[in-house]
């Protein structure tokens, strides 16, 4: 084509060369770079800001300080100062301490670095200090440096030397390219590796890096793993398939069922692009089932992952159970609700926005419960609750309950919870114990307790419960393992001060259960120094139910705290080992 231009871009002119001059070599290299990277730079502004200084420094500050990020990684830049001759050396830190080893980077008397901090988001300082200990107020490079994208156009081509793997080209501010291949790692300095391994290809990943680290990576899938975390669930007739998705495009399932664990001897029951799937299988009997993934070029997995499934005859199918509430004048347990014997009715407390109506339901035989439903209810309330009450400001938590039912009390749209309550065990389930303290002291396995002193019943959430009071000694004899979970059900009456709820206790240390008035969160302190807290839950004031669980694993001791009044959750956790197994548990103050 005569009539079409070229375009050629003229890179900037270097100095000739000295031959064997190494060192020269690599600050042409450096300037070279360092002029080719500049138009990514500029949109980073990495540019020095001064330090207010206090008047009293004859020595002028650095100029000119600015950062680039290029090939080889940052380079700090500055003009020299005017009185290079009585230069002792420029300091570049990441504090403004001069003269300390803490912070320090490096003394130099180029005007010239590749020292930074190792993170992404950092600050650099420069001062000059002369020979007689004067030192100029220095000035600060404030940098936030993204992270390496992730290779595009990842490919792999086969020849006689083995297999080229290719990406797009390195960006202009990282170092190189990390290339794994089944997992073993390869480092280069351009966008093309040859691969000259025997091994088969399974997986290859590329991700670039800079001096800070690797940024997010790029996969090939040369073999199509298993699928992982195969589960099958029944409910009736209805059989509920959940698996890992596999990072691959365009990649489908298909799930099989037989009488043996053989991917070619078995039926094919549905094919889908999800990685879950609902499916009607009641037949009766006892299967396998089995799953693989497969790519659009119709490569498949290599094993098939399965699952055991027995289906019995059922015994029954659904449960219903009719309780009429207002013939027995709503007697079950009201949690923030009362009984309006004139009305006939149940209604929330005064100041409350969210109550509990619980009934006890005796069921003949051992049942599965799998799923609530919501519903909404027609109300009315008799609160004389007005706007002229509203003392708090409108960004308070008191502000962020509070529920506007208009001027008559209407309460169309509520949304009640129908749902089953607690299930407290039987002797030979994994609980170790349940302690309900429900008008007797007896645990649901036969535990009496080793300690009782003053011990009175109150209205708890789920039923009566042992009213812990200033005099009051509750403890019990427990087997309890190193990693174990333990919760409580507590009705607070008149808000919480500074307490600790309950301590379990062993020979080899103890952990304690406790409320922060000051903070307005539960804690858990163990005897190895590790103190857990949840985040903020509630002010120290009013009536609240609350429902506390402590886990503690091999590695991580996690507290949640769920308030009723408020209907949140919050928790907190920290890595910690276990303490060691614990004997005794006091259920009221106790170090």
């Amino acid at each position: 084509m005569a009539d079409d231009k070229a375009r050629i871009l003229k890179a900037p002119d270097l100095p000739t060369v000295v031959k064997g001059d190494g060192r020269y070599l690599m600050t042409l290299l450096r300037q070279f770079l360092t002029e080719t990277a500049r138009e990514v730079n500029l949109a980073n502004g990495f540019t020095a800001e001064e330090i207010k200084s206090d008047g009293t420094s004859k020595v002028s500050d650095v100029k000119n300080f600015h950062l680039t990020f290029d090939r080889l990684g940052g380079l700090l830049e500055w003009d020299h100062t005017s009185k290079v001759d009585d230069l002792a050396y420029y300091e570049i830190r990441t504090n403004a301490n001069v003269g300390s080893e803490i912070g320090l980077l490096e003394r130099t008397r180029e005007n010239t670095s590749t020292k930074l901090p190792l993170t992404y988001v950092g600050r650099v300082y420069c001062f000059t200090v002369l020979k007689n200990k004067e030192r100029s107020a220095g000035t600060v490079i404030t940098y936030t440096k993204a992270r390496p994208i992730a290779p595009t156009d990842l490919a792999l081509t086969k020849d006689q030397q083995g297999v080229i793997v290719s990406f797009l080209a390195i960006p202009l501010d990282c170092i190189g390219a990390n290339v794994y291949v089944n997992d073993e790692k390869y480092s280069v300095t351009d966008n093309l590796f040859l691969y000259t391994g025997g091994e088969v290809i399974k997986t290859v990943r590329v991700a670039y890096y800079d001096q800070f680290g690797e940024g997010e990576s790029t996969t090939i899938y040369c073999e199509i793993p298993d699928v992982t975390n195969f589960i099958v669930e029944r409910n009736d007739s209805q059989l509920y398939f959940y698996w890992d998705a596999i990072p691959i495009h365009g990649v489908h399932y298909i799930v099989k069922v037989g009488s043996i664990p053989d991917w070619d001897r078995v039926l094919t029951i549905f094919d889908t692009k999800d990685n879950k799937h609902r499916y009607i299988y009641p037949n009766v009997g006892e299967y396998y089932m089995l799953i693989k993934a497969v790519d659009e070029h119709n490569n498949y997995s290599k094993n098939a992952t399965y699952v055991y499934l027995t289906n019995q005859k059922d015994e029954h199918k659904n449960v219903i159970i009719e309780l009429d509430q207002k013939a027995v004048a709503y007697g079950g347990m009201k949690v923030g609700m009362y009984y309006d014997a004139v009305g006939e009715q149940l209604k929330l407390d005064r100041g409350v926005n969210h109550g509990e109506y619980v009934i006890d339901v005796q069921l003949p035989q051992r049942y599965r419960a799998r799923n609530w439903l919501d519903f909404a209810c027609i109300g009315q309330t008799n609160d004389t609750f007005c706007f002229d009450d509203m003392a708090w400001l409108w960004d308070s938590e008191e502000a962020a309950r509070t529920v506007w039912n208009g001027t008559v009390g209407d309460l169309n749209g509520v949304q009640v919870r129908q749902e089953i309550a607690r299930y407290v065990g039987i002797t030979d389930d994994a609980t170790l114990d349940i302690m309900q303290m429900d008008g007797g002291l007896t645990s649901t396995k036969g535990t009496d307790p080793a300690d009782s002193h003053g011990i009175s019943y109150a209205q708890g959430r789920w039923h009566t419960g042992a009213m812990v009071g200033d005099t009051t000694r509750l403890s019990y004899a427990i087997d309890v393992p190193k990693t174990f979970t333990l919760s409580f059900n507590a009705t607070v009456k008149n808000g919480l001060g500074d307490v600790l709820i309950a301590t379990v206790a062993g020979d080899d240390g103890f952990l304690v259960l406790g409320y922060d008035a000051k903070a307005s969160c539960f804690y858990v302190r163990g005897s190895d120094g590790v103190t857990v807290t949840t985040k903020e839950i509630a002010p120290p004031f009013g009536r609240d139910w609350y429902t506390l669980a402590l886990s503690q694993s091999e590695t991580v001791r996690t507290l949640y705290a769920y308030s009723l009044n408020y209907d949140m959750t919050v928790s907190g956790n920290a890595t910690a080992k276990p303490v060691g197994t614990f004997s005794t548990i006091y259920l009221y103050p106790k170090l």
